[in-house]
């Protein structure tokens, strides 16, 4: 009782420095200031203007490129009669970008050695101001799609910047193309019938785990189920990856993290984006908000089982989306326009996530799917069976669960709730959470428990 008592003061003082440093019109933030840029990774390649000298893509290999408004370049890909084929192209626009809501995207098309298209895909910004990489991928499939597209031969891959916004900025584009084995026998037939429920799993409790995610798909940590924390600066997405395997299925929630939870977070009800891409970087799913009234902001993705079958389904790209195990993405996206001024730096999120039901045999390729970036290592098992009370080599720092670390959380609250802003808010949280720090520092923090 008297440590609350202490917050409740210490939380009256920081929102008295508050109140002083918003009626001097002090800005804490500016948009996306201080978030970093997807690191886009890859070999050095220029698109040409036309099909004709257009550079290869060799499959299993990742490719940096740009795009300025309303280019569109022009990439190879030679493919044969048997292996299905994913191409795909990541775009991004600096954090902090002016783009405009569904106008803002980038198209990605493959062709036939004839003209015949084969498969496109447009991801495109969904709110207006929030800059964040943009990602899906062009597929051929050997069972569907035009008879052209069966053929072997050279194939056309179009990158095509679709612009609705005065941003002048060139964006950097990361370009993979992957090409899946033929299954010995031919196909494993339709589509499995979906006896699974589309509800959105509760997702796990527990002490989180800090859990540093990356810049982009190439440096995306490894992490199984289980509550982990990361710090996410306003403008900034970070990358996570997540074995599942044949018959299984992905859910994950994210949230901001806080230790108070009442009607002030109302406000930042969309401060957070979240996206899945299955392991060729296709858009699997879109995080939809979950948070009720009062409860801190939060979005959550849910996706159908992996089976082969799925590429066949007529339901919708989020279930042909799920047709191979291996490394699943989740995209995590902070959104400027939400947080500032309200938040400035790192802001800490709390990523929940469960892999659903048994891991099932998959089917026969006639080459190994790992080398060809499909399926699961012995490594991707392990971790996705690993308790996340196992320490981590990349870990930021352990998990607290004393006095110190709720006293920092309920500062935090002070910030989503856009009490105010200006320096005395920085001063104000920067002593506070100091000594909250230095009497979490004395204690020996334990694992998280298990959920």
């Amino acid at each position: 009782m008297k440590d609350r008592r202490k917050v409740r003061a210490g939380l009256a003082a920081v929102a008295a420095l508050c109140a002083v440093a918003a009626a001097s019109g002090t800005s804490l933030a500016d948009g996306a200031a201080g978030a970093r840029a997807y690191d886009t990774r890859g070999t050095r390649i220029s698109g040409a203007d036309t099909d004709s000298g257009a550079p290869t893509l060799a499959a299993g290999r990742t490719y940096a490129d740009s795009l300025g408004p309303g280019e569109k370049r022009y990439y190879g890909v030679t493919l044969d009669t048997k292996s299905a084929a994913y191409v795909s192209a990541v775009a991004a626009p600096r954090p902090g970008a002016d783009v405009t809501s569904y106008r803002d995207g980038v198209k990605v098309t493959l062709e036939s050695p004839d003209g015949g298209i084969c498969g496109t895909a447009a991801p495109k910004i969904e709110t207006t101001g929030v800059a964040y990489p943009l990602a899906d991928y062009a597929s051929r499939q050997i069972d569907s799609g035009p008879a052209s597209c069966h053929q072997a031969g050279r194939y056309v891959v179009t990158v095509e910047r679709q612009d609705g916004s005065p941003d002048p900025e060139r964006w950097p584009v990361e370009l993979r193309a992957m090409v899946e084995p033929p299954v010995k026998g031919g196909a494993t037939g339709a589509a499995p019938e979906g006896s699974w429920s589309t509800l959105s799993p509760k997702p796990p409790d527990g002490t989180p785990w800090p859990k540093r995610g990356g810049r982009g798909f190439t440096d995306a940590p490894t992490l199984g189920s289980g509550v982990w924390k990361d710090e996410i600066t306003p403008g900034e997405t970070r990358f996570y990856r997540v074995p599942v395997d044949w018959g299984q299925r992905l859910a994950a929630a994210a949230e901001l993290s806080a230790d108070g939870k009442d009607q002030s977070t109302r406000p930042l009800g969309r401060a957070l984006a979240m996206h899945a891409y299955n392991p060729a970087r296709g858009l699997a799913k879109r995080g939809i908000p979950a948070a009720q009234d009062g409860e801190s902001p939060r979005t959550q993705v849910s996706t159908a089982p992996v089976a082969y079958g799925n590429r066949y389904a007529n339901t919708g790209s989020t279930v042909r989306a799920m047709s191979f195990s291996g490394g699943y993405f989740l995209a995590v996206t902070l959104n400027p326009p939400q947080v500032a001024p309200h938040l400035n730096g790192p802001v800490p999120v709390v990523l929940r996530v469960r892999v659903m039901g048994d891991a099932r045999g998959g089917p026969s390729y006639d080459k190994d799917p790992v080398e060809a970036g499909f399926g699961l290592t012995a490594a991707d098992r392990k971790v996705a069976k690993r308790h996340p009370d196992a320490v981590d080599d990349d870990r930021m720092a352990s998990p607290g669960s004393g006095a110190g670390d709720s006293k920092t959380a309920a500062l935090r609250v002070v910030g989503y709730a856009g009490i105010g802003t200006g320096t005395a808010l920085v001063l104000g949280l920067g002593v506070w959470t100091l000594t909250a720090r230095r009497r979490a520092g004395a204690q020996r923090y334990g694992a998280p428990p298990g959920w």
